[in-house]
C-alpha cells in the first residue's frame, strides 16, 4: 500500500503534458500526471491555468508527487448546517463570508474525519445534522451550490 497525501487544494499556475503545478498559501508543488490520473471537471474542457483544483496524490519511491485524481472547478466551503435533506444540506457560511449555500452528496462523496467523542471514527452521511459544523470540498456548480466530493470534517 502506498502513502497518500491529504487532498491538496490550490490554483493551477502552469500546465505541461505530463504535469501540473499547483500553488496555495502553503506551497507550490508539481504533480506528475500519467495515464492512470483521473481528471474530473464540471465541464469537458482541459485543465487550464487559473483552475481551482483538488489533487489526490501519492509519492513514488523517489519522493515525486504523482496525481491520482485531479478535480477542477472546486471550492472548499465551511459552515453550520441549517437544513438537512435526503441527499443535500444547506449551510450558513463561516464569517467573514456572508450567506450560505446548498451542498449535494452522491455515492462517490468521500467522508473523512469526525470531531466527536470517538476521534478515530470516520464520518458518514448520517452525521449531517442541523447545528453541526461542516467542512467540504467539491465541484462549484453555481454561486450557491456545491457537489461534495470530500467531506473533510464534521464536528459540533
Amino acid at each position: 500500500m502506498r502513502d497518500r497525501d491529504p487532498v491538496d487544494i490550490g490554483t493551477v499556475i502552469s500546465r505541461a503534458p505530463d504535469s501540473v503545478t499547483v500553488k496555495n498559501d502553503l506551497f507550490t508543488r508539481i504533480f506528475r500526471i500519467n495515464a492512470q490520473t483521473e481528471i474530473r471537471r464540471v465541464d469537458s474542457s482541459q485543465l487550464q491555468v487559473g483552475d481551482r483544483v483538488a489533487v489526490h496524490c501519492h509519492f513514488d519511491d523517489k519522493g515525486t508527487s504523482i496525481a491520482d485524481m485531479i478535480e477542477a472547478n472546486v471550492g472548499k466551503w465551511e459552515g453550520i448546517i441549517t437544513k438537512v435533506l435526503k441527499d443535500a444540506v444547506h449551510i450558513r457560511f463561516n464569517a467573514p463570508v456572508k450567506g450560505g449555500g446548498e451542498v449535494t452528496f452522491d455515492r462517490t462523496t468521500e467522508f473523512d474525519w469526525c470531531g466527536f467523542d470517538d476521534l478515530k471514527r470516520g464520518c458518514t452521511i448520517d452525521d449531517l445534522k442541523v447545528g453541526r459544523h461542516l467542512e467540504i470540498v467539491g465541484f462549484v456548480l453555481g454561486k450557491s451550490e456545491l457537489r461534495a466530493t470530500s467531506v473533510l470534517n464534521i464536528h459540533y
